[in-house]
């Protein structure tokens, strides 16, 4: 089984992205869209240029995540921060998507489903250069370590070179949520599970994600 890549989302200080990019992260995340780790464009642009300038010859690819935002803005925020990545969290069309790939930008889309329903999801999306499958995660999980059947990754990953997942995955899930979903996933991503409070990272619980995906 080759190992997935690793995204570590909602970066909001530099010493967070630090910690992931010293960790192994393969992608980091920078939310500009309503969340408590929301952060500004001319935050985010500040962010990145900052870790690239730190770590230089960094290979991580740095993502930005909106939902549902004004194509012209998405487009200048994402330009503005030299963003790898724009991932699209909301109801984005496939119109809309291919604006935005047809604008220079690899785009990750979120879909909010698992099993033959993602897999048919996946296809209303041509353009999409990866795909990342968050079902809803009730707020009763959040905290325990529950987390969706991610079996159902398995057809979406061998029908799509560049699958992911994500939900409620802390480093004591990350393990069993990979095996789950087989050896074709591409990605593992985690926000929430890692912080000590919102929007701040716990290194600890950033290098034990890192290391149980692995």
């Amino acid at each position: 089984m080759r190992r997935p890549l690793v995204k570590v989302c909602g970066i909001t200080r530099p010493v967070d992205g630090r910690t992931a990019l010293a960790a192994g992260a393969d992608l980091l995340g920078f939310v500009l869209a309503r969340s408590p780790r929301r952060v500004s464009a001319r935050r985010a642009a500040e962010l990145v240029r900052g870790l690239r300038r730190e770590r230089r010859g960094v290979r991580a690819l740095m993502t930005g995540v909106f939902k549902d935002a004004p194509l012209g803005w998405l487009l200048k925020a994402s330009r503005r921060a030299g963003f790898d990545l724009v991932q699209l969290h909301g109801a984005e069309s496939p119109r809309y998507l291919e604006r935005v790939a047809a604008a220079g930008f690899r785009v990750m889309k979120v879909i909010k489903k698992l099993d033959r329903a993602a897999a048919g999801e996946m296809e209303r999306y041509p353009k999409a250069w990866a795909f990342l499958l968050e079902p809803p995660v009730p707020k009763s999980w959040r905290g325990t370590a529950r987390a969706a059947d991610f079996r159902g990754a398995r057809l979406p990953a061998r029908r799509h070179p560049r699958v992911g997942i994500a939900g409620n995955l802390s480093p004591e899930l990350a393990r069993r949520a990979v095996r789950a979903a087989g050896k074709d996933l591409w990605l593992v991503d985690a926000a929430s599970a890692l912080e000590s409070a919102p929007g701040l990272k716990d290194p600890e619980l950033v290098r034990a994600f890192l290391a149980a995906c692995r």
